[in-house]
């Protein structure tokens, strides 16, 4: 595709047929998808350690 004629004849090309088979979220959409994974564990990490400070702090009568 080194020259603009085949550039053209690409591009004009009528679209693939689209199904299940031919349309796949691919990399991105694994690497999306990983990291909403990695980012909710963070949260959960993060929220379960405050909830247990505030435990041990209502344990001990403080504020």
């Amino acid at each position: 595709m080194s020259d603009p004629t085949s550039l053209v004849t690409f591009l004009a090309e009528p679209a693939r047929e689209l199904n299940e088979f031919t349309v796949t979220p691919g990399v991105l959409g694994f690497t999306i998808f990983a990291a909403l994974g990695a980012a909710v564990w963070i949260l959960l990490r993060s929220m379960s350690g405050r909830l247990n400070r505030l435990d041990a702090r209502r344990d001990k009568g403080g504020d």
